[in-house]
């Protein structure tokens, strides 16, 4: 069978038992979190985990998410940044090399060196003449 996202019978019975498993697990924990325990004890439903974890446990999922969100996935992406000096920041198989121009024509298609780019966007206007 071909990989698609189209609906077809088994995803769309296995789409709806989530949808209806996520909606009944959801009413579960607004009950759990929300109807005192007299009357939960009075319904014969004795054994609850405390109130306290109605609240703890999505604060700790959303502190999770933030910390990898802003902290980890960064750090990460970081990582796996090549050096300034590394030589596949500077030019790969594809790149293309400055060439004089002929003419007074368009120049060419060609790639910016590195040490340009990082002139033209971290040095002040009084440095930028300077050489490196």
């Amino acid at each position: 069978m071909e990989h698609t996202p189209a609906p077809y019978g088994p995803r769309s019975a296995y789409g709806y038992a989530l949808y209806i498993g996520s909606n009944m697990f959801f009413v579960l924990y607004l009950v759990w979190a929300i109807v005192p325990d007299s009357i939960l004890y009075e319904l014969g439903l004795t054994y609850w985990p405390q109130k306290y974890w109605a609240i703890a446990i999505p604060i700790w999922t959303l502190t999770a998410l933030a910390t990898f969100a802003f902290i980890i996935y960064p750090s990460i992406n970081l990582l796996m940044t090549p050096d300034i000096d590394d030589i596949k920041t500077i030019t790969d198989k594809y790149a293309q090399p400055a060439t004089i121009p002929l003419s007074e024509g368009i120049p060419a298609v060609s790639d910016i060196p590195i040490t340009e780019v990082c002139r033209k966007l971290y040095l002040s206007e009084e440095n930028k003449n300077q050489p490196s």
